[in-house]
């Protein structure tokens, strides 16, 4: 620790900001390469969207997802996450060729990770040679319309996003527990309810980052996990970045927003006598116009029927429910966070949970007569819990143009940053959508080698 122009400052090697999967995996691999590094999170507990809460006296679950994109094998056993507790690997679907393209991709970007690149910023189009699965991205593009199309999103999301890695026991707080082991056991010193308020350069290159309580910690590489826009435009004055990059940061499309809830159950819901009760372990599409949500979403409208998705999570991991008790969640998609009347009111929020229990009990009949509790999480609630730009848990449109290495843009489809110091993890980048854990790793395995480490050992 030091003290400059009355500033405590605290020197690390690396600075992280965010200790969600991607900035404790990024920790653990550093710190086990004899880096220093600190992990800042705005939040009282690490983890992320990687927590499992208790919403009523017995019930619980992970508040933002269910399960996220499976962590890729190799990663998964490097880091020892089944020992530390996280019974999370990647699913059990066959295989098939897109499989194939996402594994490439992620080695790709591993690849490249290693290599100092010597090239100037926004001089070149897109890389060279094409990203493996970028003839996936303009399939996507034909096939759905167009950029313009209100279904180019769920098109390339079907084709490109990673599949889900499955349910740990105690949902996802076990994986979070687990990464967090698996940093602090590397020598991570993680400090939570600090928030970073800004990035400082000095001569360009990226030197410390300021938080909120008035210090100072000074990295030679800072990890930012928040998304694109957040960490750019937040975190540095308006005339501080190149305008090219600001102008290419506008252009970068958010994601249709989210909204979960969580209901406790006395009695697990039941199914019509013909329906096969394996269901029951399994997500439940409910189908309704994505189009039509899509326009209600634009408009700031609350969709009167969204795209949701049922899952009676207890059925898997019966610990998050007492006996004879049950949990359902309810994720339902295209929910505006800002509405076109003003702020979420109490009354909205009640018009929303009202329109999912219809959808519920078109698929559990009598399941509304069963609910002892509710928690209802809009998007509003995710932006201020997760710190992330209009509650988009996605960290930008899955649509073709935002894909592979258009991710976040051509010039910038790694995890360096047109600022020197500066890397990108997280849902922003390329690997965001497609592996857990990937670009924090891709992350780490840059610096390490940006900072002249050996990265010939380990993930």
């Amino acid at each position: 620790m030091a003290w400059s122009s009355g500033v405590r400052v605290l020197r690390y090697d690396a600075c992280i900001i965010g200790a969600g999967a991607e900035g404790l995996a990024c920790a653990a691999v550093l710190g086990r390469r004899g880096v220093r590094v600190a992990v800042i999170e705005r939040a009282a507990a690490p983890g992320g969207r990687c927590v499992t809460k208790s919403f009523a006296p017995g019930f619980s679950a992970s508040p933002y997802a269910d399960e996220l994109a499976a962590i890729p094998p190799a990663i998964f056993r490097d880091l020892d996450l089944a020992r530390r507790g996280a019974v999370l690997m990647p699913g059990s679907e066959p295989r098939g060729a897109i499989d194939d393209v996402r594994e490439a991709v992620i080695a790709r970007v591993l690849a490249d990770a290693a290599v100092t690149p010597s090239r100037a910023w926004f001089r070149r189009a897109r890389p060279a040679p094409p990203w493996p699965g970028e003839e996936l991205a303009t399939r996507a593009s034909i096939v759905c319309g167009g950029e313009g199309s209100a279904d180019s999103d769920r098109g390339a999301l079907a084709l490109l996003a990673g599949p889900p890695g499955g349910l740990p026991r105690g949902g996802l707080g076990a994986l979070g527990a687990a990464l967090r082991s698996a940093a602090e056991a590397a020598g991570a010193e993680i400090s939570c309810g600090l928030e970073v308020t800004d990035i400082r350069r000095r001569r360009g290159r990226v030197v410390a980052v300021g938080l909120a309580d008035g210090s100072e910690i000074a990295a030679n590489a800072v990890i930012s996990t928040l998304d694109l826009k957040r960490t750019f435009l937040a975190l540095f004055a308006w005339n501080e970045l190149p305008k090219t990059l600001v102008e290419r940061i506008a252009t970068f499309r958010a994601a249709p927003s989210i909204a979960r809830l969580l209901l406790a159950l006395d009695t697990p819901p039941e199914l019509p006598k013909t329906a096969d009760r394996a269901i029951l372990r399994r997500p439940i599409v409910v189908a309704a116009s994505h189009t039509d949500a899509l326009r209600a979403w634009a408009a700031g409208l609350i969709p009167e029927r969204p795209p949701a998705v049922l899952r009676l999570v207890s059925a898997v991991d019966p610990f998050l429910a007492p006996d004879g008790g049950a949990v359902l969640t309810v994720t339902l998609h295209a929910i505006p966070h800002t509405l076109f009347d003003g702020p979420w009111t109490n009354d909205k929020r009640a018009r929303l949970q009202t329109r999912a229990l219809v959808l519920v009990d078109e698929v559990f009949p009598g399941t509304s007569a069963k609910i002892k509790a509710a928690e209802l999480i809009v998007p509003p609630d995710i932006e201020s819990q997760l710190g992330l730009t209009e509650g988009d848990l996605a960290g930008g449109a899955l649509s073709p143009s935002q894909m592979l290495s258009f991710r976040p843009f051509p010039e910038m489809s790694g995890t360096r940053t047109p600022v020197a110091g500066l890397y990108l993890a997280g849902g922003s980048s390329a690997l965001g959508p497609l592996a857990t854990c990937a670009s924090g790793v891709a992350a780490a395995i840059a610096v390490l080698t940006d900072l002249g480490a050996d990265t010939g050992r380990g993930a």
